[in-house]
C-alpha cells in the first residue's frame, strides 16, 4: 500500500527527505513549485528564468537534504528563491545595462546591492563584538543551533548564551536603526 505524502506536515517531509525519501521530496516539490514560480516570475517577468529559479531552488534543496537545518520550509524556500533570482539577474547584468531592464528587475537589483551592503556592514559589526559573543551569535544565526546546543558546545550556561545573543542583537539594532525599513522589506 502506497503512502499519501500530501497529508504530512512540512517538518515531517523535511525529516523524511533528509533520510533520502524521494517521495517526501516529490510531495514538497508539488506543494511549493507554483508558489516559487510565482515569486520568481513576479521579479523576473520571464517564464524560462522563473522555471530555472524553481529548478535551482528545488535541486539545491534535494542536494543539501542531509546537512541543512530547515526550521520553516516556506521561509527557507522563499529565501533560496530570492538568492536564485539574484543569481539569474547577475547572469543578465553583463549583457544588459540596468537601464534597459524592466523597472521591477531594477528594483530587485537595487535590493540586492542594499542587501550586500548590509551583510558586509553586519559582518563588520560582528567582528567588533567580544569573541565569545560573536561565536554564540554565529552559532545561533548562521548555524541555526539552539541555545541549549550552543551552551553544550561552548560549555557555558544557557543564560550566558541568551546574554550574548541579546548583546549582539542590541549592538546590531543600534548600528542599523537607520536601515530598519530596508531590513524589514
Amino acid at each position: 500500500m502506497m503512502t499519501d505524502y500530501s497529508h504530512f506536515a512540512d517538518e515531517e517531509l523535511v525529516q523524511m527527505m533528509g533520510k533520502d525519501d524521494h517521495n517526501a521530496f516529490t510531495a514538497i516539490y508539488y506543494r511549493y513549485w507554483k508558489r516559487l514560480y510565482v515569486l520568481a516570475y513576479d521579479r523576473l517577468r520571464s517564464r524560462e528564468l522563473a522555471e530555472d529559479v524553481v529548478q535551482d531552488v528545488l535541486t539545491g534543496l534535494w542536494q543539501r537534504r542531509g546537512h541543512t537545518i530547515i526550521r520553516s520550509l516556506p521561509a527557507y524556500l522563499a529565501t533560496a528563491s530570492r538568492y536564485a533570482v539574484f543569481t539569474q539577474l547577475s547572469k543578465l547584468m553583463p549583457i544588459t545595462p540596468v537601464e534597459a531592464l524592466p523597472e521591477a528587475v531594477q528594483a530587485v537589483t537595487d535590493d540586492a546591492a542594499t542587501i550586500h551592503f548590509l551583510q558586509q556592514s553586519m559582518q563588520e559589526q560582528l567582528k567588533q563584538l567580544p569573541e565569545k559573543c560573536r561565536i554564540v551569535f554565529e552559532y545561533s544565526r548562521e548555524k541555526g543551533m539552539s541555545n541549549k546546543e550552543i551552551a553544550a558546545e561552548l560549555q557555558i550556561s544557557e543564560k550566558a548564551v541568551e546574554k550574548h545573543i541579546t548583546k549582539a542583537l542590541q549592538r546590531l539594532r543600534v548600528q542599523f536603526r537607520n536601515y530598519f525599513h530596508t531590513l524589514v522589506l
